[in-house]
């Protein structure tokens, strides 16, 4: 019954899942009626085998994504913590004590038995002197004396067996909304680990391709270089044939000293952005990375659907509403700690007591507490402003969350549409600086171009490969960011490690 009400709260619609509807709706400018599948990882999309790797490796190792998973199982066991309270308690319990035998007169329970002693002594008396004037043998009569011995031990034994039990009967709900409210917390906790893993899974993927950036730059500097230096060789003999001056080779010389210059920079970029993915990944600096292979085809853009996806599709929506949930619960909990509280109790067992011997008996005993709350410092009326306060906060945190999944979905629509025309864009470019370096070194070798044009075409061709590089590298980024935005249903899919 228990947990029927805890899973009513998952699968109803809640007030505040149709409030957070309505304000997504009220707000957001994008949205078509596609209904895309986001079940599947959304790098699967993307054709690269080191990126899938990366991705598979960081959320494996990722030590943030270890400790929101540790924040998981904790809440969760918070959840069993509470129910806890809502169950009966049992316990057995063993118990004994020794003590001198004159203690048993200040024991409250020894102490208000009757002494029947000087009783038994006196109606022994009684019968020797019936005896003696009916001349009966007095060795026929009772022993009411105890016979030889006439003295107690000095120490005696008093011990315990008993199986106790309580219940708090949770009559005005307390316990039972606490229960609700930690449970909702738990969820929340779980909703924030997949966030973390959509999160993350975004920055292993920029993370990737920055490095993939970062190699391609040293390459094509490299490639920049030998091509600097191969004109170099022509501008040289040129010169030494007399059909060139000596300016052409001072001014190629520069040329290649000044592209030789961006190589180290190259290469240290290259080695940070190596250390960065690896740091993600929780692996040392100099961690072995997989190899890559350029920049891969991107498949069209995925469709988008419509706003209110997000509350079912953004992880970090998810975590924010059921928070705001598990508040209005505690609110509402913190009143009945107004209300008075019932406990029954019940025990049964056996009591010992040894003196030469041991005796026993079998006990057992039921009652009922009722405590009525009068007065507790303000405790209670402070607790209620507290949790009052909590769901302010929480309301106000998934609002904000709500407003930042809007924004960051029509951010990544836009760069996705803007950096796909940027990259076409600069493609045409880089193309057409290619040409003009390729004819401007035919005309100079055929004597029909002055040196200084191909200078100028072999820097705009520099500058156009450069520009191309990261033209490629925003284009990935950004579709990655609009993967990351839209969200989706495979971080729940996904096996966590545990």
């Amino acid at each position: 019954m228990i947990w029927f009400l805890l899973s009513s709260t998952v699968l109803a619609s809640s007030p505040v899942v149709e409030e957070t509807r309505a304000l997504v709706s009220s707000i957001a400018q994008y949205g078509d009626t596609a209904q895309p599948d986001r079940s599947q990882p959304w790098w699967n999309s993307i054709q690269d085998k080191g990126l899938h790797e990366v991705i598979q490796t960081g959320l494996s190792e990722n030590p943030g994504l270890a400790a929101a998973r540790a924040r998981s199982d904790l809440a969760k066991a918070t959840t069993w913590q509470s129910l806890s309270g809502l169950l009966p308690t049992i316990a057995f319990e063993a118990a004994t004590q020794q003590a001198p035998t004159d203690a048993m007169t200040l024991n409250p329970g020894t102490a208000s038995m009757p002494n029947y002693s000087e009783a038994f002594q006196s109606l022994g008396q009684l019968l020797e002197d019936v005896a003696a004037f009916t001349g009966d043998d007095p060795s026929t009569l009772p022993d009411f004396t105890g016979g030889e011995q006439t003295e107690l031990p000095e120490t005696f034994r008093q011990s315990s067996t008993m199986l106790k039990g309580s219940w708090a009967i949770d009559i005005f709900g307390r316990q039972t909304l606490s229960t609700m409210a930690a449970h909702k917390d738990a969820r929340a906790a779980r909703s924030g680990e997949h966030g973390q893993m959509r999160a993350l899974a975004g920055q292993l993927g920029t993370a990737w391709y920055n490095l993939v950036a970062a190699r391609e730059q040293s390459r094509l500097v490299q490639e920049q270089v030998n091509t600097a230096s191969e004109l170099l060789e022509i501008v040289q003999l040129r010169y030494e044939r007399g059909e060139g001056s000596a300016l052409d080779v001072l001014q190629q010389r520069q040329q290649l000293a000044g592209t030789q210059a961006l190589l180290p920079r190259a290469q240290a970029g290259e080695k940070a952005a190596h250390g960065r993915l690896s740091i993600a990944l929780g692996k040392s600096p100099t961690a072995s990375l997989p190899p890559s292979n350029g920049w891969p085809e991107l498949e069209s853009a995925p469709a988008i659907g419509s706003p209110a996806r997000l509350i079912d599709d953004r992880a970090d929506v998810r975590a924010a509403i059921e928070t705001v949930e598990g508040a209005r619960l505690r609110r509402a909990s913190s009143f009945s700690a107004l209300a008075p509280t019932v406990t029954l109790t019940g025990q049964y067992g056996k009591q010992y007591l040894s003196f030469d011997e041991t005796d026993s008996v079998n006990t057992w005993g039921i009652g009922a507490v009722a405590t009525v709350p009068l007065f507790a410092g303000g405790r209670t009326h402070s607790g209620i402003r507290a949790a009052r306060a909590a769901r302010d906060i929480a309301q106000m945190e998934l609002r904000s969350t709500v407003l930042a999944a809007v924004d960051q979905v029509e951010n990544a629509v836009t760069m996705e549409a803007a950096a796909e025309k940027t990259l076409e864009a600069v493609r045409h470019q880089a193309q057409a600086a290619r040409q003009a370096l390729d004819e401007s070194r035919a005309y100079y070798l055929q004597g029909l171009a002055p040196y200084v044009t191909v200078l100028a075409a072999l820097a705009a061709d520099q500058a156009a490969q450069l520009g191309l590089l990261d033209a490629e590298r925003n284009r990935l980024e950004a579709r990655i960011q609009l993967h990351t935005a839209l969200g989706g249903h495979w971080v729940t899919t996904r096996e966590s490690p545990r």
